[in-house]
């Protein structure tokens, strides 16, 4: 598989993609300049790049594999910089359970930037059952959600909602709307909305309705 992944968005969904499979994990930052040598020492240590084939011929042998998946952060005052993790799957034995301190991702959230991947129950009306998906961290989701309703206080007092459906816009909705992220931008939607009500003397609700936020892709996601 390409291991480094265009944007971080399609690293987050790769990662989800493959977790149920591979629940073990370790993760860090490393300098971009250095990526190609990294790949090249983990591919001969754990055979983090290899076929499908290959793959089932080690889960026959009773071997664990490994997907390494990584992607550049946005260019900082350090240098490019590239986050990854590998992950690997539960069964079977291998180097890397010998040589690395694995974490399981039912157990130890794994992190990646301002995000967390969860495994949430999905509600009886979308289906039931569970999924792994992404949401904000429980400090960024307060930040974000404290901020959104001052400004819908002071947006409703004022008659005037520029700043705040700019926010919505350019901050809320650029994040990338994974089902979890979703639900938590819906939430504080809501709470501003009844703030913004309460200070605007019932004025419409001058943005978007938390009902019909986008779904992934369809916003350009922050990376």
């Amino acid at each position: 598989m390409r291991m480094l992944r265009p944007t971080q968005i399609d690293a987050q969904r790769t990662i989800s993609r493959l977790i149920n499979a591979y629940p073990l994990w370790i993760s860090g930052i490393i300098a971009a300049e250095k990526w190609p040598a990294f790949v090249t020492k983990m591919s001969a240590r754990y055979e983090v790049d290899i076929s499908p084939a290959a793959r089932q011929w080690r889960k026959r042998r009773c071997q664990c594999n490994t997907h390494l998946i990584g992607a550049e952060l946005p260019t900082k005052e350090t240098g490019e910089q590239i986050r990854w993790v590998m992950l690997v799957s539960e069964q079977g034995r291998g180097m890397i359970k010998d040589l690395e301190s694995l974490q399981d991702a039912r157990r130890e959230r794994l992190v990646w930037g301002d995000y967390v991947l969860m495994h949430l129950t999905r509600p009886r009306v979308h289906g039931g059952g569970s999924r792994w998906t992404w949401c904000l961290l429980p400090q960024i989701e307060q930040q974000e959600a404290n901020y959104l309703t001052a400004l819908a206080q002071s947006a409703g007092k004022q008659r005037d909602a520029k700043r705040l459906d700019a926010f919505i816009r350019q901050s809320l909705l650029r994040r990338p709307m994974h089902s979890g992220v979703r639900t938590q931008v819906a939430k504080m939607l809501r709470r501003a909305r009844v703030v913004w009500v309460r200070h605007s003397h019932d004025a419409p609700w001058p943005s978007v309705e938390p009902d019909k936020l986008p779904h992934l892709g369809a916003y350009r996601a922050a990376q």
